[in-house]
């Protein structure tokens, strides 16, 4: 039985068990980008890289934003959900406010020409994947705790205790989660 009855969908947070020691996914933060039939896709929100983009990408010199580890799926390619919305031709919606992709050399030019919209975007390498019925199979072995909701400065919230203080935010059982110990051998 799962920790919680929320059902994931697009848009849901995923918040990872702390039990779960899995390398990629210990104390993650993952934002689902598309969940149906044929599986999910997500993005880790709280595992920043220690690079930038203008190092990764030479005609972003002038746009220097920090990119995070989005998961181990095609890690040779670069992913970005932002809020600046359909002014990005191709950008697929999330939610009302958010959306993931869409044309890299429009967004290039949004934020050399707009420079305070850096705020409203971020960008990954690699991203999570889940085959059809594979996420549903972890959440029931609690691997997950589902958040049906995320809150508006997901993009621009510090992630260094974001896993705590999401679950934090939830119900008063599945927040006790959050005082888990990093090495409870050592409690």
């Amino acid at each position: 039985m799962s920790l919680n009855a929320v059902q994931p969908k697009k848009g849901s947070i995923l918040i990872s068990e702390p039990t779960l020691r899995d390398s990629f996914f210990y104390r993650s933060v993952v934002l689902l980008t598309e969940h149906n039939d044929e599986g999910s896709v997500g993005f880790i929100l709280n595992k920043p890289l220690d690079i930038q983009l203008n190092t990764l990408i030479k005609e972003t010199d002038d746009i220097n934003a920090d990119i995070f580890y989005g998961g181990p799926v095609n890690k040779e390619n670069l992913f970005y959900i932002h809020s600046i919305g359909k002014e990005v031709e191709g950008a697929m919606p999330i939610s009302k406010k958010l959306y993931w992709g869409g044309d890299f050399t429009l967004l290039k030019h949004i934020l050399q020409s707009q420079p305070q919209t850096i705020n409203q975007v971020r960008f990954f390498i690699g991203y999570s994947g889940w085959e059809p019925g594979q996420l549903k199979m972890e959440i029931e072995q609690n691997s997950w705790v589902v958040s049906a909701s995320f809150p508006n400065d997901i993009l621009t919230r510090p992630t260094k205790n974001l896993w705590r203080d999401t679950l934090r935010n939830m119900e008063s059982e599945i927040a006790l989660l959050s005082f888990f110990p990093d090495n409870p051998q050592l409690n």
